[in-house]
C-alpha cells in the first residue's frame, strides 16, 4: 500500500483500454486466492459496458489457467466460473502472476477468445528455473483490433543486465 495506494483493484479505463483489477488475495490466505461470485459478476457487469474498441483486460494475482499439472494447487479458487462469465461478457485478456512462470495461452476457442498471459518475474531473485527475470509489453491497435504480448527477458549481470525482446505472440481477438 505503501508503493501503490490504499485502491487494491483499480479500474483504469481510456477510449482504447478498460483494465479491471479484481482482489484475490485475502487476509487469510494470499497464496491461495479466491474470486467470490459477487467479484465475478461485477467485473461481467463492467465488460460489458466496454467499448468494442477497447482491449478489455481483467488482472489478478493468482492464475486462472496453468500449463503444469504441478501449478494446479496455485490456481485461483472459483477460476472456471470467472473464465466463462468474463468472457461471455467480452473479456480479451486475463493477465496473472503469482507462480513467476511467463506464458501466453488461449483460454477458449474462437469464435470468442481470451487469452492468459502470466507474468514471470519482473526484478525478485525468486525466478523459475529456465525462466530468467521477464516483462511482459502489451501492445494494441484499436483500429485494426490487434494485440501482441512481447516477453523482454533480462540477460547479463551486474551493472551489465538489460531487458531484451525474447518472444512475441500475436493474439486473434474477438471480432466486434
Amino acid at each position: 500500500r505503501r508503493a501503490f495506494g490504499t485502491l487494491l483493484a483499480p479500474r483504469i479505463e481510456t477510449a482504447e483500454l478498460l483494465v479491471l483489477a479484481v482482489r484475490t488475495t485475502r487476509r487469510w490466505s494470499h497464496i491461495n486466492g479466491a474470486v467470490s461470485t459477487r467479484q465475478i459478476d461485477e467485473v461481467a457487469r463492467r465488460l460489458g459496458a466496454g467499448s468494442s474498441a477497447q482491449l478489455r483486460i481483467v488482472v489478478t494475482h493468482q492464475p486462472v489457467h496453468v500449463p503444469r499439472e504441478a501449478e494446479r494447487h496455485n490456481l485461483l479458487r472459483n477460476h472456471r466460473a470467472a473464465i466463462r462469465a468474463w468472457s461471455a461478457a467480452g473479456a480479451d485478456l486475463i493477465l496473472g502472476g503469482h507462480i513467476h512462470l511467463p506464458y501466453v495461452l488461449p483460454l477458449t476457442p474462437e469464435p470468442h477468445p481470451t487469452w492468459i498471459v502470466q507474468a514471470g518475474t519482473a526484478v525478485s531473485s525468486r525466478v523459475r528455473r529456465g525462466a530468467p527475470n521477464s516483462v511482459n509489453v502489451i501492445r494494441y491497435d484499436a483500429a485494426q483490433r490487434r494485440c501482441r504480448v512481447e516477453r523482454w527477458d533480462c540477460h547479463g549481470g551486474g551493472g551489465g543486465a538489460e531487458f531484451v525482446p525474447q518472444r512475441t505472440t500475436e493474439l486473434r481477438l474477438r471480432a466486434e
